[in-house]
């Protein structure tokens, strides 16, 4: 298992924001940006025996945390985990003790701020330094402390990841690779996802039996006006420019235009 120095991040960034000079924030956006990362990669680590080591390498945070939610749907809320004994099988007695507290950051946190330090990595334009507007860096560095103290509140947590899922495992019909989803995330979503990000094809499941799951891509099918093939695009990659062949005669075709149309329930008529 792969060990996330989380503290020391933290902690270098804490330094800067203390006692370091104002051209030094860049420095604490980073490290503040990498606290994030090892937060979400360690969590993942608890499914590190099912999803391929390559993938997660391709995945940035705000991506692998999404991910994550598909493995473990609460892997963004805060719980503590208590047990108790049971003479009898699910007869707890009643006295709990508690194991430990799972802090976590929602993915609409971790997206807004990630990105938000990250725009603070570039040159602002028409400026020579990070650090000429004085008023505008202070409010940047009570922004990285507040940031800062979020992260404080998340790290002192007792539970940094674990995992009681069961999986359910399907074979993505766009890139042929296996892919893992939280049987309870199909059960209130009936959506899973490519947990590949160069793939990232979307299906919509359906339960027919007790853990019998289908699962149905989301995509068009564009029929080829050459030789008559089907040929079925994702939905995700339906876009103006997009470009793609057909699986039959190698024929290329770009999109080059959409309509979505739309009409009052009442006044379409069911064909029977």
């Amino acid at each position: 298992m792969t060990t996330y120095d989380k503290w020391s991040c933290l902690e270098r960034a804490q330094s800067i924001l203390s006692k370091g000079g104002v051209s030094l924030l860049r420095y604490a956006c980073l490290e503040l940006r990498f606290c994030m990362e090892a937060i979400t990669y360690e969590k993942l680590n608890a499914y590190s025996g099912y999803v391929p080591t390559k993938v997660f390498k391709k995945w940035q945070p705000n991506h692998a945390l999404k991910m994550l939610l598909q493995f473990e749907p609460h892997a963004d809320e805060e719980f503590s985990l208590c047990i108790s004994p049971e003479p009898e099988l699910a007869k707890p007695t009643g006295n709990w003790t508690t194991i430990g507290e799972h802090r976590a950051f929602k993915l609409s946190w971790l997206n807004k701020n990630y990105n938000r330090l990250g725009s603070y990595l570039h040159m602002p334009q028409n400026s020579n330094s990070f650090d000429e507007d004085v008023e505008d860096s202070s409010k940047i560095r009570k922004e990285l402390q507040e940031i800062a103290t979020e992260l404080v509140r998340i790290l002192d947590g007792d539970i940094s990841s674990m995992t009681l899922a069961t999986r359910v495992q399907f074979k993505c019909q766009a890139c042929d690779q296996i892919s893992v989803v939280h049987e309870s995330v199909l059960r209130e979503t009936h959506h899973a996802t490519c947990i590949y990000p160069e793939c990232g094809a979307e299906y919509h499941v359906i339960e027919e039996d007790r853990g019998n799951w289908q699962f149905k891509m989301k995509a068009i099918c564009f029929k080829c006006p050459n030789c008559g093939t089907n040929n079925w695009l994702e939905s995700h990659k339906l876009d103006i420019g997009t470009k793609f062949k057909c699986r039959s005669c190698a024929e290329m075709y770009q999109i080059i235009s959409g309509e979505w149309r739309y009409e009052q329930e009442s006044k379409i008529k069911t064909i029977s």
